[in-house]
């Protein structure tokens, strides 16, 4: 896991340098750059897997941002030898070429390979991992995040879209989709749907376990049923003293087994203000509910480092796929699908590039068991009359999640994030506390702490 950044023109390795210094909260442990050419490549590095350095070069180059579960399997088959999962893609990308590699990959990636005066740019599947890229007649440059961009004076960013790879080449871009989840067989039975699900949910977990290793963790169904899975992870919890995901933690905890494990860090109207700089740096916006839904996770990530984790597991996604939230409630089955697999396809500029900017902010590498392949593929077969039953949201995640959890737990009713760590409730108290009043008043208090 670390950052990259990268350009091609005149000025490319200065510009790289600065960008690779404005993101190097990513990469604690190295940075390294190496140009071909007027094409300059860049990483600042966060060891997890293996010691390889970055860029990695031999004729083309590679930087790459990223875990992929199966490198280990996929360097077996090409006779490739390594621990490293960016070696391993290196030397498949020079072998079979990236569309086919990208065909083999199982992980969440973003990288960028150089070549033949050429740099091609690819993002995972569902959009785990960020990259932005740029283009003027002066220079194409692209970054883990939007900052190392605008560092260098450029201002129109274009996020690349989850599956997709790019190409530039002699002043041209070219984008085509490469990779997507398959949509199989549709399953309809309860008790099938239920036991798959809980399988392919526990793979997904074993495989991004990393010892030692964090949970992101708020008490409800979706960190419940993951931290279950991880008796051996540390859970850390973040609220406004006295708010929902306060008392939730508490008692979820204490349902678990894990009362010990927990790290549970009430906060104060002052860490609040005290704080709300960093966030908004952080993800790069001052909309109130990305302000106030990143908090809780910036603080949980920053006390994981403190104790020194480097990876922490989120429970992102299972709303998106087993109809989580509350405006799914009213549909029916056939607006319910389609209304799933559009917050799908969108769950990446809408939570995932937040989330990911929060929690590596602090040096931590953010993992999402639930937008596994596997499991997003399953998701997508598994009919929508199981998903919302009865009025009952994620009702088979539920069903699956029963295996392990407590009934208190398995079918504790969903509270939207902002609101139940309270700091959305708290960022509008601090905006009538500075006179304003009206509609809106987050929003303008977060734009006048923006603007200072």
């Amino acid at each position: 896991m670390c950052g990259i950044a990268g350009a091609a023109g005149k000025y490319s390795e200065a510009s790289v340098q600065t960008m690779l210094e404005a993101i190097n909260h990513r990469g604690p442990d190295g940075m390294g750059m190496f140009s071909l050419g007027d094409i300059t490549l860049g990483n600042v590095l966060l060891k997890i897997t293996g010691d390889m350095g970055q860029p990695i070069h031999n004729g083309g180059a590679l930087t790459y941002n990223g875990e992929i579960y199966n490198f280990r399997e996929i360097a077996k088959k090409h006779d490739i030898k390594t621990d490293s999962d960016s070696e391993m893609l290196f030397k498949l990308i020079e072998s079979i070429g990236i569309e086919a590699a990208l065909g083999e990959l199982d992980g969440d990636y973003a990288f960028a390979f150089a070549s033949e005066g050429r740099i091609q740019l690819a993002r995972d599947t569902a959009g785990v991992k960020p990259l932005y890229y740029s283009r003027s007649e002066e220079i194409f440059a692209f970054a883990s995040e939007k900052k190392a961009l605008s560092s260098i004076g450029i201002t129109e960013i274009s996020s690349l879209k989850p599956g997709h790879m790019l190409t530039y080449c002699d002043g041209r871009l070219i984008e085509k989709k490469v990779t997507g989840f398959v949509r199989g067989e549709r399953i309809t039975d309860e008790n099938l749907a239920s036991e798959t699900l809980f399988t392919s949910i526990e793979r997904a977990v074993k495989k991004r376990m990393y010892s030692p290793c964090a949970i992101a963790f708020s008490g409800g169904l979706d960190s419940s049923l993951i931290a279950a899975m991880c008796p051996e992870a540390e859970l850390y919890s973040v609220g406004m003293a006295g708010s929902h995901d306060i008392i939730q933690t508490k008692k979820a905890a204490q349902l678990l087994g894990m009362e010990d494990k927990l790290h549970l860090q009430e906060l104060t109207v002052d860490d609040v203000v005290t704080a709300l700089p960093y966030v908004i740096r952080a993800i790069e916006s001052i909309q109130p509910q990305k302000v106030s839904i990143a908090m809780p996770l910036f603080f949980a990530s920053k006390n994981a480092h403190e104790d020194g984790f480097r990876v922490m597991l989120s429970g992102q996604g299972a709303d998106e796929l087993f109809a989580g939230y509350n405006r799914y409630g009213s549909l029916g089955p056939d607006e319910l699908e389609n209304a799933l697999l559009f917050d799908l396809d969108n769950i990446a500029n809408n939570n995932l590039e937040r989330d990911d900017a929060a929690s590596m902010a602090n040096s931590v590498e953010l993992r999402v068991p639930y937008l596994d392949r596997e499991v997003v593929e399953l998701a997508l077969r598994i009919a929508p009359e199981l998903k919302i039953k009865d009025g009952i949201r994620k009702h088979i995640l539920r069903l699956a999640a029963s295996r392990l959890l407590p009934d208190e737990l398995a079918f504790k009713e969903k509270k939207a994030a902002q609101y139940s760590s309270g700091i959305y409730s708290a960022i509008e108290k601090l905006a009538r506390k500075n006179g304003l009043k009206g509609e809106r008043i987050a929003g303008k208090y977060l734009e006048l702490m923006y603007r200072n």
